[in-house]
């Protein structure tokens, strides 16, 4: 099959590329996931939170079962690759990863592949960033993942920054967007 990520450098720059490849079972089970985060916000009156949780128990589960063994000391290069190759591709997620440093990296997610269940995309937003928020923080437990501008919002991509070794503004910023922004879109 080849390579399923391209590392393309320009002198001190370097950006990887998804190249998504059939979508396997991998996409089966975040369908899965995605239903029962959807049904455990409708069964808890919409409380953003249940479904944040889920999505990220489904990030940490993907981590767990197909990361974890890759490497014990993670930096983003080394976080970067198996993720691509694993868990990115398999689902048919398209991304750009530039910026990156050894605790720092942006990306520019275009597709979160296909999925057969119709719905919301405010929904669907807030399941992707869990998601990821769960498998990143599974390699770098002090770390965060920014969500700078969605799709949602017209946006013709997700840009998230991850960070490695977060502080405490970066905190604040993930609960303004999920109090914030994400719960004003999905309850609006």
């Amino acid at each position: 099959m080849g390579n399923p990520f391209k590392k393309i450098e320009s002198g001190d720059k370097k950006v990887w590329i998804t190249q998504p490849k059939e979508i396997e079972k991998i996409l089966k089970r975040k369908e899965i996931a995605l239903k029962i985060a959807k049904g455990k916000m409708i069964d808890n009156g919409g409380k953003i939170e249940t479904a944040m949780q889920t999505a990220e128990a489904f990030g940490r589960g993907l981590f767990e079962e197909l990361l974890k063994d890759e490497s014990i000391e993670w930096t983003m290069d080394k976080w970067l690759e198996p993720v691509i190759k694993n868990i990115f591709n398999p689902m048919g997620t398209g991304a750009t990863f530039t910026n990156i440093s050894n605790d720092k990296a942006k990306s520019y997610i275009f597709s979160y592949g296909q999925s057969n269940e119709e719905t919301d995309d405010r929904i669907a937003t807030l399941f992707n960033y869990g998601f990821l928020r769960g498998i990143f923080r599974s390699a770098f437990p002090n770390g965060e993942l920014i969500l700078e501008n969605s799709m949602v919002d017209g946006a013709q991509m997700d840009e998230f920054i991850f960070k490695a070794n977060a502080v405490e503004s970066d905190r604040l910023e993930r609960e303004k967007i999920k109090n914030d922004y994400i719960s004003k879109k999905i309850l609006s």
